[in-house]
């Protein structure tokens, strides 16, 4: 099947502290890197490392950031459409303390994404057969895309991170939406995790960190446990996990052997500093 991944890109600023500072304190950081990212554009190149058949569309600005992203997508061999929009790349801001981390995104060009950039994406890529999604760029045209997909008979993978409340005829229109916990609470306000997972059979797949991914399977909720590593940085681990699922679903996979295949990808992320950092470890893995 060949996928599209329609997100953001963006520049990480990535810096390693013991603690938080307090208010008004200046603290002293231990290390920072300056590595390529963007849920979206993290998705399609974990979904390249996988050799699966993938193209992607994305946006970067005006600036040096934009040029360092594009580069990035030609030395992975991307098959992509990177459009430059005035103003400046996206960027994340990330904090990583014990073995964990917080994040800061700004959208830049990510949000000047159009409705008409979509409608040019799917004219000239017509074979599409799966769409993944974030929620990183321009809402509008994430409900276009997520419509226009429903209605072409494309399967729509949404993961739906910075959380927003979600209409539920988009809901109706993804094929799998894919929130960790605090986005599933945000999305359908409630803790019931279990509940969210009943009320929507099949649908809904949970990541719950280092316990693993929540699922119907076709009776009850159920958890899939996460792999026994050492990890180094969770940063685009949920992303692996989507990358992973989709190529699963891709393959032909049940709908827990997809689980499976996206747990065992985001497992080779969290033992690497950043999130596309693993990018050959992964392909190392799957050509074995």
């Amino acid at each position: 099947m060949k996928i599209g991944i329609v997100g953001s890109i963006n520049i990480d600023v990535m810096y390693k502290v013991d603690r938080k500072p307090k208010q008004g304190e200046t603290l002293v950081g231990n290390s920072y890197e300056i590595n390529n990212g963007g849920k979206g554009a993290n998705q399609a190149v974990i979904l390249n490392s996988l050799e699966d058949d993938v193209v992607f569309l994305g946006a970067v600005g005006n600036d040096v950031f934009g040029c360092e992203a594009k580069t990035n997508f030609v030395n992975k061999s991307m098959l992509s459409k990177v459009l430059t929009k005035k103003g400046n790349t996206g960027l994340a801001i990330i904090k990583v303390s014990n073995k964990d981390n917080e994040i800061i995104v700004f959208k830049g060009a990510n949000d000047k994404i159009t409705k008409d950039d979509i409608d040019e994406f799917l004219d000239n890529n017509l074979e599409l057969e799966i769409i993944v999604l974030q929620l990183e760029i321009n809402l509008e045209s994430i409900k276009y895309l997520i419509f226009r997909a429903f209605d072409l008979g494309i399967k729509v993978i949404l993961n739906p991170a910075p959380a927003i409340r979600l209409d539920k005829e988009i809901i109706s229109k993804v094929t799998y939406l894919i929130p960790n916990e605090i986005e599933a609470e945000t999305i359908f306000k409630t803790k019931d995790l279990e509940q969210i997972i009943l009320d929507n059979q099949g649908k809904v797949i949970i990541t719950i960190g280092k316990q693993g991914v929540m699922y119907f399977d076709g009776n009850v909720p159920k958890i899939m446990p996460t792999e026994k590593i050492e990890v180094v940085d969770t940063t685009g681990a949920g992303d692996s996990f989507v990358a992973g699922f989709t190529s699963g679903i891709a393959q032909g996979l049940s709908l827990e052997g997809a689980i499976s295949k996206g747990i065992s990808v985001a497992s080779i992320t969290c033992q690497y500093f950043g999130a596309q950092t693993a990018y050959k470890e992964i392909r190392k893995e799957w050509k074995k």
